[in-house]
């Protein structure tokens, strides 16, 4: 029995040292919340709590943008295209679409098209505004293009194929359509011409007096314009004499017509500038080969730059002051705030001029103001967006917006590139030049290969051929 109660003794004891059970009721209870208040109590090895990570929501499947389509509406899809809108982003593998002939969505992503909507699969190429030719000759007819215009001419074929799809003709700004008489002027527009060169003192003195005379008359038409108000009976300043330059002057003090010179050197362009901030008119320099010399002149006078970044005018070096033409005008121009317009030295239409396939048309002339240090941006800006603006028709065209008119063109690479060529043109949300259709340049890379062989000579045409 004795051993019994050893042995049971012996195992109360191993409880209560191992299992840690209380010798007192409460007194281990109490211990524990006293512990507790002074430090939170570690959870056991055994049973340790992970973290829980908030799990991302599941994604939701993509959705991709539809637009409800009339039955009356026309759309045009060009998918897969990088786009070039010029005054904004440009969109990668992005979506333009065209509805009646207007610019409707410009994306970065893949849209879905209406439903009868013409679907053109552009990836790998660029879609860019269509180019805009301040000056042009022979693209499309003189005067009212409507009246004059060909509209099956192979010159208009050729200034599409160029990239082409607006120029001026010397009194509006017409656009280029294959095919068809409608919607051909955008806008009527027109320059003043005036004769100041240092080669012309006689008509710089009449010209002078010209502006002063009319100066004096508007400003004797707004004392008139007061007068008026207490004295009904007023006469007007007598007008009958502002024809001739006087009318010339008149346009340009009233802000109705903008002066168009021809300038090359620095005196000449000093000269006409300071005419202009002297009577306070507009004025654009078409030329200005010496403007790097002082661009300061042309920045404060506002005035525009039309330049021939190939243009070459040799130093005169009997004089001892920086004469000649420069590489680095239109960067010089650029970098001083001056607006810029390209154009080639030809304006014409011919393989040499400006819708031309060798090194001497629009686009490759702005790739020769690249090359002399001008802004990639500033050099497709100078071929659309900027002579739309001198035009006054960049609500129009120009760049690529919503609401603007669907006039662009698809290249099978940089525009700046001298292999680069149109691949399609559109005018007005309709396909206008398509090179595989045409026979001028579809034995070039047919396809877009850029890596085609090379094709057998093509010209000149024989009779029969596809024009």
């Amino acid at each position: 029995m004795r051993s019994f109660f050893r042995g049971l003794l012996g195992l109360l004891t191993f409880v209560i040292f191992f299992a840690d059970l209380p010798v007192f009721p409460g007194v281990s209870s109490l211990t524990e919340g006293i512990a507790e208040a002074q430090d939170p109590p570690r959870r056991r090895r055994g049973r340790r709590m992970r973290p829980q990570v908030p799990q991302p929501p599941a994604p939701e499947p993509e959705k991709k943008e539809t637009i409800a389509a009339d039955p009356e509406d026309e759309y045009v899809v060009i998918h897969g295209a990088t786009i070039h809108t010029v005054t904004g982003a440009t969109h990668r593998n992005g979506t333009l679409i065209c509805k009646n002939g207007k610019i409707h969505q410009v994306s970065g992503g893949r849209l879905e098209a209406p439903e009868g909507a013409e679907v053109v699969d552009a990836k790998g190429h660029h879609i860019y505004p269509g180019l805009v030719a301040f000056r042009s000759g022979g693209i499309v007819g003189s005067g009212e293009a409507e009246k004059s215009q060909d509209p099956f001419d192979l010159d208009t074929t050729m200034g599409l194929a160029a990239g082409i799809t607006s120029t001026w003709n010397g009194s509006r700004v017409t656009k280029l359509i294959h095919g068809s008489l409608e919607d051909l002027t955008i806008r009527p527009k027109s320059f003043t011409s005036i004769n100041y060169s240092y080669r012309n003192p006689r008509g710089r003195r009449e010209l002078r007096d010209a502006f002063d005379r009319v100066q004096e008359h508007l400003r004797a038409l707004e004392r008139h314009a007061e007068e008026k108000k207490e004295n009904p009976e007023a006469v007007a300043p007598e007008d009958k004499w502002i024809k001739g330059i006087f009318a010339v002057v008149r346009s340009l003090l009233t802000g109705q017509s903008t002066a168009l010179v021809r300038v090359s050197t620095m005196p000449d362009i000093r000269a006409y500038s300071d005419l202009a901030r002297r009577y306070g008119f507009e004025i654009v320099f078409e030329g200005a080969e010496e403007g790097w010399i002082d661009p300061g002149v042309l920045s404060r006078t506002g005035a525009t730059a039309i330049v021939t970044p190939r243009a070459r005018r040799d130093a005169n070096e009997s004089v001892n002051r920086p004469t000649g033409s420069s590489i680095e005008n239109a960067k010089i121009l650029h970098e001083n705030g001056v607006p810029l317009v390209i154009l080639p030295g030809s304006t014409a239409v011919a393989l040499w001029g400006l819708a031309g396939r060798d090194l001497a048309h629009l686009s490759l002339e702005a790739a020769f103001a690249v090359r002399g240090g001008l802004p990639e941006k500033a050099a497709i800006e100078a071929i659309t967006i900027e002579p739309a603006r001198l035009l006054g028709v960049s609500d129009r065209i120009g760049s690529i917006e919503v609401g603007k008119d669907a006039d662009f063109i698809i290249t099978d690479g940089d525009i700046l590139h001298y292999m680069t060529l149109v691949r399609w043109s559109f005018v007005n949300g309709k396909l206008q030049y398509d090179k595989e259709e045409e026979g001028l340049l579809d034995h070039i890379r047919p396809g877009g290969d850029l890596d085609a062989p090379a094709p057998d000579d093509h010209w000149p045409r024989r009779l029969g051929d596809p024009l």
